[in-house]
């Protein structure tokens, strides 16, 4: 669980209501409240400001300063390599593929094989996900992708170097958010911050606090990224 999550949900019992009765005051499902409680979910600065102050939290924190006061994470493992599969005859191969795809069809409105994508914006693997109301998170299910975060540049934000953010496509930049990004040929994950006189501030937070400040139209936004998924 994070800090934020955890703040929020000792605001919630303070305020005596089950995950069910704030999702109704915050236009959220419960399954959504939960998530975000235990940190699976990726909440922007001003979401996280507005369920506090609902709850009527004294003084809501930045995520920034929480992150800032987390006690030293220990360094995780870097992700390992991506292993093509080895190769297998044709026929059996088609055997599979067909099995599978009868497979997926019949489950075509429940899951989806999301495609993985390294910062290259190489497909290196799938993760079937779940599709609810025709939508996955809210986007189309053929938009959304999982990028694999390459490094531990994001690990004060509590995202680690291997895990998988669920990215929903969106070209607006998007205050707190954390959002796959194109810069300088560069794909990656950063917390945004608009700026005065059309500028972007890219965010990442390792064992330190950096960020870098571009013009907007040199920043091409890609999606926002909506849920983590832990890879160990």
């Amino acid at each position: 669980m994070s800090r934020l999550g955890d703040a929020i949900r000792k605001a919630r019992v303070a305020a005596k209501l089950s995950e069910k009765q704030l999702g109704r005051k915050c236009g959220m499902a419960e399954s959504v409240i939960k998530d975000i409680e235990s940190g699976r979910r990726i909440v922007s600065d001003d979401q996280a400001q507005r369920i506090l102050k609902l709850l009527g939290a004294d003084s809501p924190v930045s995520t920034e300063l929480e992150v800032a006061a987390e006690p030293e994470v220990k360094l995780r493992p870097r992700p390992r390599a991506y292993v093509m599969p080895a190769d297998v005859p044709a026929e059996q191969q088609k055997a599979v593929d067909e099995s599978t795809d009868a497979w997926l069809d019949a489950l075509g409105g429940v899951v989806k094989r999301v495609p993985v994508m390294d910062p290259k914006g190489l497909v290196i693997d799938h993760v079937l996900t779940p599709v609810i109301g025709g939508k996955i998170e809210g986007g189309a299910p053929d938009k959304v992708l999982y990028f694999r975060v390459p490094d531990d540049s994001l690990r004060g934000f509590r995202v680690h170097a291997g895990d998988l953010l669920l990215t929903v496509p969106d070209n607006r930049a998007q205050d707190g958010a954390l959002m796959l990004v194109e810069y300088k040929g560069a794909r990656m994950v950063r917390k945004l911050l608009k700026m005065d006189g059309m500028r972007i501030q890219m965010q990442a937070f390792d064992r330190e606090f950096e960020s870098v400040v571009a013009p907007a139209p040199e920043v091409r936004v890609l999606g926002r990224c909506v849920r983590l998924q832990r890879t160990l």
